[in-house]
């Protein structure tokens, strides 16, 4: 680290630490900017959400910055060392493994305990997929919302929808992004063809890469466009909502009802009772013992 004189050149005065913000490509490298890129060889400490991912676009630019990795489990525990490092006038940089950080990625208390302590905070923007689909998307671009990673649990996962789902304020059409593993675009796509049938809906996928494409249309329409190859890989979900969607109740999958029938269809009980937990978020412990009372009760009678 430099140091620089005091004005009277007697004794070396640690230059005020800073800590950089920095934007990094969600697919295409080329989406790295030049500033990024020269103050990525500059940086005393870089942080990253994985530094082996990281590590691929330090060698792509030449450059081999101190790396550490800060991620959703560790980031607590590192940012007394960190306001530590910039006390001593440490530049440090911020990255995650895709886009901009602090965005459904790590960094967010970092950032906000370093303008708590008093050190200089600068952003170098870039992409955000998010935003990036939207432009493209052709959806109503204000307002929007940006929501992150759902629930896995499609039960959670209903509700989380519902209850963030909404028109704009003044009763207009409004923009949702979501973001999804591909696998786990058929089922998002099922739940809104069940909650919301009649919203317009995007999905963007491999943004900025070479088959970059988006599927457009109804959930319905999106479901049936949607093909194995393109369920990889990861998506932004994109939803434009004009009018309210139908209450949580309307969403609650009756276990007892389905359970009946199966009983009635002589299905498997295992791998039915697996599904129906996972569709529900109900333990499959409670579902065998409602198996049990249902079996017994319909024998009895």
């Amino acid at each position: 680290m430099s140091a620089r004189l005091a004005d009277d050149g007697a004794q070396p005065i640690a230059r005020r630490g800073r800590l950089s913000v920095i934007a990094t490509p969600i697919g295409n490298l080329g989406d790295l900017t030049p500033r990024a890129a020269t103050l990525l060889g500059e940086v005393d400490l870089l942080l990253c959400e994985d530094t082996r991912h990281t590590a691929r676009l330090l060698s792509h630019i030449g450059v081999r910055p101190p790396c550490r990795a800060l991620h959703a489990h560790n980031e607590a525990d590192r940012i007394a060392a960190i306001l530590v490092q910039l006390a001593d006038g440490a530049h440090v940089g911020l990255v995650s493994d895709a886009g901009t950080p602090c965005l459904s990625d790590p960094g967010a208390r970092l950032v906000d305990a370093v303008h708590d302590a008093g050190f200089a905070v600068e952003t170098l923007p870039g992409p955000f997929a998010a935003g990036a689909g939207l432009a493209a998307s052709g959806l109503t671009p204000v307002p929007f919302a940006f929501w992150g990673f759902p629930p896995k649990a499609k039960a959670a996962r209903a509700r989380w929808l519902q209850d963030r789902l909404t028109p704009a304020p003044d009763g207009g059409p409004m923009s949702h992004a979501v973001y999804v593993p591909g696998r786990d675009v058929p089922a998002l796509l099922a739940d809104l063809q069940q909650i919301a049938p009649d919203v317009r809906v995007v999905v963007a996928r491999e943004l900025t890469k070479l088959h970059e494409g988006y599927i457009r249309g109804t959930p319905a329409v999106a479901l049936g466009l949607l093909t194995a190859e393109q369920a990889r890989g990861e998506a932004v979900l994109l939803v434009e909502v004009a009018k309210p969607i139908i209450g949580a109740k309307a969403l609650e999958v009756d276990a007892d009802t389905e359970i009946t029938a199966a009983i009635a269809a002589g299905v498997d009980r295992k791998p039915f009772l697996r599904e129906l937990a996972r569709r529900t978020g109900k333990s499959r412990r409670d579902l065998y013992r409602r198996w049990l009372d249902i079996a017994a009760a319909r024998d009895e009678g």
